[in-house]
């Protein structure tokens, strides 16, 4: 059996790496490919993974919540990739959380449980061009956090650089420039809503009957760890975390709750500054329609949804002072039913 070659989407938060998932997994089709998808979220809620369902509702997917995998979640990396594996995918394609090193992940794919049965094809990383060039001034207190930003793009084959739509030619060539200092080698590709033709990623993959067994050049700059034995859950991480100040708070809201978008967006004029992202399933107006929330940069956007669920909001950023805020969104809702 030939191994399972396997893409890794990583990436800062709201840069773009969900989008171009859903677009992977809806063309994957059209190159004769049957993908899988290992997906990780810091929240303990799952909106990304609805998304994706909707989007491809009998794709093959695990998921692992309330964590990062290149951290907390490593241990599980293992039992996840296996489970895909059982359905015979073409690909797998793993999303990382975005504070998540990718050179971690690459690592724990060498471990002897897996080695035999995945290869990695290639490591991508989006790159929100409206917002990159702050991050270092941002997140100036947070070493690791850093650290893993610039790995993100060190170690990547292929570099995204998303969202050239919102700024202007000046600012791309200023970003291009500082991307270079961290990776001289791998291609740069300037997109707007993470379109481009797929070619790029898929072109040289083939269904799994007819796999070479012969693994495509990576990046020279992963720095591979010892092979060791698969972590336990409860023991201490020998490296340090990808990030260390950002936290998720989830709250929750009524099945009947319904709210307006206005109502939402006057929260993030308040609370946006101390936030880094936000996500969330909300029921809107009169008429109860279900709608996914993106925040992400400053930016909210709105799409209608067929979710179902507990509509609930996700809010991710450093230091958050989790009462503070849940108190004053649960004031706002008791206000408004006034």
């Amino acid at each position: 059996m030939s191994k399972v070659p396997v893409i890794v989407l990583s990436g800062f938060l709201g840069s773009g790496k969900t989008t171009l998932l859903i677009r992977m997994l809806q063309e994957a089709a059209s190159f004769n490919l049957d993908p899988a998808v290992l997906m990780n979220e810091l929240g303990k809620q799952d909106v990304d993974g609805h998304l994706l369902q909707e989007a491809s509702p009998d794709v093959n997917m695990a998921k692992l919540l309330d964590g990062c995998i290149c951290c907390s979640k490593k241990s599980d990396i293992s039992d996840s990739i296996k489970q895909l594996l059982v359905r015979k995918p073409d690909v797998i394609l793993i999303e990382l959380t975005g504070v998540a090193n990718p050179e971690e992940i690459v690592d724990a794919l060498t471990e002897p449980v897996l080695l035999p049965y995945v290869k990695l094809h290639k490591v991508i990383t989006i790159l929100d061009a409206e917002n990159v060039l702050e991050y270092n001034s941002i997140f100036a207190s947070d070493r690791e956090l850093v650290h893993t930003l610039r790995r993100q793009m060190e170690v990547a084959d292929l570099l995204i650089l998303n969202k050239i739509d919102l700024i202007t030619d000046k600012q791309q060539k200023s970003i291009e420039k500082t991307i270079r200092k961290f990776n001289e080698r791998s291609s740069i590709l300037p997109t707007a809503h993470s379109q481009f033709d797929l070619e790029l990623i898929f072109g040289t993959l083939r269904p799994q009957g007819s796999q070479s067994t012969v693994a495509p050049n990576f990046n020279k700059k992963f720095q591979f760890q010892a092979i060791k034995p698969a972590q336990l859950p409860n023991e201490t991480s020998k490296h340090s975390p990808s990030f260390s100040r950002i936290q998720t708070i989830t709250i929750p809201m009524d099945d009947n709750l319904a709210v307006s978008q206005r109502f939402v967006e006057r929260y993030f004029a308040k609370w946006g500054s101390l936030l880094l992202r936000a996500k969330g399933y909300f029921i809107i107006g009169a008429k109860h329609e279900s709608f996914v929330m993106q925040f992400a940069g400053k930016r909210t956007n709105w799409q209608q949804t067929t979710f179902q669920g507990k509509p609930y909001l996700v809010l991710i950023g450093m230091d958050l002072d989790a009462k503070t805020l849940e108190d004053d969104w649960q004031k706002r809702l008791t206000e408004s039913q006034l």
